[in-house]
C-alpha cells in the first residue's frame, strides 16, 4: 500500500515534470528506486520507517512491553514532536475542523501556525491516504525523492551529463543530514532548494517564473520557517551569478538581443517571490502573529541574536564538526549507543568520494563560471556549519540571520560538493583521456581527502571520542571506496562506477540512522491508559518521564506537559508554580500534587504504570468564588502563594484599577464544539468563568451570540465575563490572521487560475490567426 502511493506519487511529479524537460526513461527509473536504498524495506513491507521503538524506553510502554531496545535515541523529536503534530492534525480533520488548534498538549496549543506541522504540504494530504504509521514511511520515501530529483533536474539544465546528474542526485539525497533529518519539515524544505536553483535559473535564461514560484510556495509550505530564509538566501545568491553572466556578457558586447534586457528576470523574481507570499498567506499571517508571542522568539531576540558568536558554539564541537566531515561520527553513532557529549547531527557530509571529486572539479573544470559559485557556496555554508571564522560570525550580524541557527546551511553545503563533484565526473569521462597527465588533479584530491580521514582518525584515538572498530568500520567505508574510485577515473566506466560505490558508500555509513520497524509497534494499547474516560473533559499529567510527551496525542488523551518548538511565553511563565522547565525537552513535573496542576484540570495524574486520580481538580471552565483585578506582570508572584484556585483568580482588565472582589456565584457547564467549547452559565450576580485553555490570540468568544473580548485568566489562560441571567458563551480559536490569510490566498489563487485561462486563450487565437 505505501509502496503503491509512493510509486503513483513519483511517477506523477515525473510526467509533469518531462513537459518542461525532458527526462530519459533510465535515469527516471533510477531516481525513483534510489530512496528505497534506505526506506525499501519499510516501503515494500508496509513496516513504519520511524523511531517509533523509543516510546517504549518509558513508561507506561515499557512495563507493558519489556525488552525492546531503542534502535536511535538521537531521533528523539520525531516520536516527541513530529508524529504527535500529525496526529494531530488528523484528529482536527476528522471532527471536521481545520487544523488550527491542537487540544493535546500544553492546555491546547496552536497547530498550523507552528509551521513544523506542515499543514499546508501537499506532500502530507497525500500521505492521508495512509494510516499515520504508514504515512511517516512514505513521507520520509518523497523527501529522499524530492532531494534527489530536483538535484538530478538542476544538474541536467546546467549541461550535466545523465550519469553525473545521478551521482549529484545520490549525493544530496543521501547526505549526512538529509539521512538524519529525513523524517522533519526541516529535511523536506531543504529537498527543495535545486527545484529554487533551477527555477531561478529559468527565470534569469528563458524569462518564466512559473518554476521558480512553485518552488517557492513548496518551500514555504514545507513546515520549517528558518530554512526558508537559508534557501531562499542561497538561491538569490545564485541568481546574482547568473545576471552577473549577462553583465559581463553585455561588456563584451557578446550578449544576444533578449540577455540585454537583464532587469526583466529580476522583476519576474520579485514577482515569483510576492505571489508565492500570497499564495501562502494563510499560513504565513497566523505564524507571524503567533512568533512573538513564544518564549523561544524571546531567547533568540535577546539573548542569542546579541550574544558574541563565538560563545555560542565551544571549540571543542567546532573541531568535531570540522572532522566529521572526512569521518562521520567520530563522537559515536547514536544507534550503536556511542554517544559522546559533543555529538550533534549537523554535518556538512557527504563522503569522501564526493568531497574528493569536489576539490578535484577546482582544476578539470576551472573554466565554468558555476565551479567557482559553488566553491564559494560550499565554502561560506561550511564554515557557517562548523561555527568557524569568518562566514560564521559576519552571518550572525545580519538581520534574521542573527536569530537563525546558520549551522544548518550544511544542506547547501551538500549540494554544493554534489554540483561540484557532478562537474568533475563530466570532466574525466569525456574531456580528460584515460592515462591523461590531467587527471592528476583527481589523485591529488582523492589523496588530500584521505589524509583528512587519516588524521580525523588520529583525533578520535588521541581523544577517545569513540571505541576502535567504529573508528575502523567508519574509516574503511570512507577509504576503500575513495581508493577504488582513484583507480576507476582512468576508465571508461568511471561514472557508472563512481555511482555505484558511492551509493555503497552511502548505504554503509548513513542507512543505519532510521529503523524499520513493524506496524504493531506502532504505540500499541495500553491497559493503564484504557481505564480513562474517553467522553468527559479532562487533562492527564505524568509524573517525572512517565507517558513522554506529546506521546498523549496518541491515544485521544490531553497532556498539560509539552514539547513544543513555538511554546506560548506567558505559559511558561507559570512553569515554576507546577513543573520543572527544561531546555530543548518537556517541563517535567516532579511533584503531581501541586495546586496548580488542580487548577489546569489535571484528573489523573500517571505514576510509571499506575494511574492516580486527583480529587481536587477542577472543571475546565470554572466560576472562582473571588476575582483579583491585576495588572499585568503582578499575578505569576501573587500565585505562588496561592493553595485553592477555586477561591481566588486574577483577571487583567488593564481599563480598571486592580481590586478584589466577589464573583458571581453562580453555575457553568462546559462542552465541546468541535476544537472550541460552548459554556453554559447560569449567573446570580455577574461574574468571570476562568477557562484553563492557553488564551493564544485568535481565540475568538460569543455571549448569546455577539462577539465578545475575552481577558487573560491567571496569567495565561481565558477569562470570560458575563452578566447576571442566563447565557451561551462559544470559544472558538479562529485567528483573524488566518481568516485574512485565507482570503489573500484564495484570491490569488484565483488571479493566477484566470491568467493562466486568459493567457491559453490568447495563444489559441494566435495560433487559428497564423497562416497553415
Amino acid at each position: 500500500m505505501t509502496f503503491f502511493l509512493y510509486l503513483i506519487t513519483t511517477l506523477a511529479i515525473l510526467a509533469l515534470w518531462h513537459r518542461m524537460q525532458r527526462i530519459a526513461l533510465f535515469a527516471a527509473i533510477v531516481l525513483v528506486l534510489l530512496p528505497m536504498l534506505f526506506t525499501g524495506r519499510a516501503l515494500l513491507t508496509n513496516r513504519v520507517y520511524a523511531p517509533i521503538d523509543l516510546p517504549f524506553t518509558y513508561e507506561p510502554l515499557k512495563s507493558a512491553h519489556p525488552g525492546v531496545v531503542a534502535h536511535d535515541i538521537a531521533l528523539s523529536d520525531l516520536h516527541c514532536q513530529m508524529i504527535p503534530w500529525q496526529q494531530a492534525v488528523r484528529h482536527a480533520l476528522s471532527q471536521g475542523e481545520w487544523p488550527l488548534w491542537n487540544p493535546f498538549i500544553l492546555c491546547g496549543d496552536i497547530l498550523a501556525a507552528a509551521g513544523q506541522p506542515a499543514v499546508y504540504d501537499p506532500f502530507q494530504w497525500i500521505a492521508l491516504l495512509l494510516p499515520l504509521p504508514l504515512a511517516l514511511t512514505f513521507g520520509a520515501s518523497i523527501t529522499f525523492f524530492l532531494a534527489g530529483f530536483f538535484t538530478f533536474a538542476f544538474a541536467r539544465a546546467l549541461g550535466r551529463s545523465e550519469l553525473a546528474s545521478l551521482v549529484a542526485a545520490a549525493a544530496f539525497m543521501f547526505g549526512g543530514m538529509m539521512a538524519f533529518y529525513a523524517g522533519w519539515p526541516l529535511a523536506r524544505t531543504w529537498a527543495f532548494l535545486p527545484f529554487v536553483l533551477f527555477g531561478v535559473r529559468r527565470v534569469v535564461h528563458e524569462r518564466r517564473a512559473g518554476a521558480l514560484l512553485c518552488a517557492l510556495v513548496l518551500v514555504i509550505v514545507s513546515g520549517h520557517p528558518e530554512s526558508v530564509l537559508h534557501v531562499v538566501a542561497v538561491g538569490v545568491a545564485y541568481g546574482f551569478f547568473e545576471l552577473r553572466g549577462f553583465a559581463v556578457s553585455r561588456f563584451r558586447g557578446t550578449a544576444q538581443p533578449r540577455d540585454r534586457a537583464t532587469a526583466q528576470p529580476i522583476f519576474l523574481a520579485l514577482g515569483a517571490g510576492v505571489a508565492a507570499l500570497a499564495l501562502t498567506a494563510v499560513y504565513l499571517l497566523p505564524f507571524f502573529e503567533a512568533a512573538p508571542q513564544t518564549l523561544e522568539h524571546e531567547i533568540r531576540r535577546t539573548l542569542y541574536a546579541p550574544a558574541d558568536y563565538g560563545n555560542l558554539i565551544s571549540p571543542e564541537r567546532r573541531l568535531h564538526r570540522v572532522g566529521r566531515t572526512f569521518l562521520p561520527y567520530i563522537d559515536g553513532q547514536p544507534w550503536r549507543g556511542e554517544t559522546k557529549p559533543q555529538w550533534d547531527p549537523l554535518s556538512a557530509r557527504a563522503g569522501s568520494i564526493i568531497l574528493a571529486l569536489a576539490v578535484a572539479a577546482l582544476f578539470v573544470a576551472p573554466r565554468r563560471g558555476e565551479t567557482w559559485f559553488f566553491f564559494g557556496l560550499a565554502v561560506v555554508c561550511m564554515s557557517a556549519t562548523f561555527g568557524s571564522w569568518p562566514f560564521a560570525p559576519l552571518l550572525h550580524e545580519l538581520p534574521l540571520f542573527d536569530i537563525a541557527i546558520n549551522e544548518r546551511l550544511a544542506f547547501a553545503a551538500v549540494l554544493a560538493m554534489a554540483m561540484l563533484a557532478a562537474s568533475a565526473v563530466d570532466e574525466c569521462s569525456a574531456r580528460l583521456q584515460p592515462g591523461d597527465d590531467r587527471l592528476k588533479p583527481v589523485a591529488t584530491s582523492v589523496v588530500v581527502v584521505g589524509v583528512g580521514i587519516v588524521l580525523a582518525v588520529a583525533m578520535v584515538w588521541t581523544r577517545g571520542a569513540a571505541d576502535a572498530s567504529l573508528v575502523q568500520l567508519i574509516a574503511l567505508a570512507e577509504l576503500v571506496p575513495l581508493a577504488l574510485v582513484a583507480v576507476l577515473v582512468r576508465t571508461r566506466f568511471a561514472p557508472a562506477a563512481i555511482l555505484v560505490l558511492l551509493l555503497v558508500q552511502r548505504t554503509l555509513v548513513d542507512g543505519g540512522i532510521y529503523p524499520s520497524l513493524p506496524r504493531s509497534m506502532f504505540y500499541p494499547r495500553v491497559a493503564a491508559l484504557d481505564v480513562l474516560p474517553r467522553n468527559e473533559i479532562y487533562r492527564i499529567a505524568g509524573s517525572g518521564y512517565t507517558l513522554i510527551p506529546n506521546g498523549a496525542a496518541m491515544y485521544g488523551l490531553e497532556d498539560v506537559r509539552g514539547y513544543e518548538a513555538m511554546t506560548f511565553k506567558r505559559l511558561t511563565d507559570t512553569y515554576p508554580l507546577w513543573s520543572r522547565f527544561q531546555t530543548a525537552w518537556f517541563n517535567v513535573i516532579d511533584d503531581p500534587t501541586r495546586p496548580f496542576l488542580s487548577f489546569l484540570n489535571v484528573r489523573y495524574v500517571l505514576d510509571g504504570a499506575r494511574v492516580v486520580e486527583n480529587p481536587n481538580a477542577l472543571p475546565r471552565a470554572f466560576l472562582p468564588r473571588r476575582i483579583r483585578i491585576a495588572a499585568e506582570g503582578t499575578v505569576v508572584e501573587e500565585m505562588k502563594h496561592a493553595t485553592d484556585f477555586s477561591e481566588l483568580a486574577w483577571v487583567e482588565v488593564p481599563e480598571y484599577e486592580p481590586h478584589d472582589g466577589d464573583n458571581g456565584p453562580g453555575r457553568v457547564t462546559i462542552r465541546r464544539n468541535g476544537l472550541g467549547y460552548d459554556l453554559y452559565a447560569d449567573m446570580e450576580g455577574e461574574g468571570w468563568i476562568v477557562v484553563s485553555e492557553t488564551a493564544w490570540k485568535g481565540w475568538r468568544l460569543y455571549v448569546d451570540g455577539r462577539r465578545q473580548d475575552w481577558r487573560y485568566a491567571n496569567h495565561a489562560f481565558l477569562g470570560v465575563h458575563v452578566r447576571a441571567g442566563r447565557h451561551h458563551a462559544r470559544l472558538v480559536y479562529l485567528p483573524e490572521s488566518f481568516t485574512r490569510g485565507r482570503n489573500i490566498s484564495l484570491a490569488t489563487a484565483l488571479l493566477l487560475i484566470a491568467g493562466l485561462i486568459a493567457r491559453a486563450a490568447r495563444r489559441r487565437r494566435l495560433l487559428r490567426r497564423t497562416p497553415a
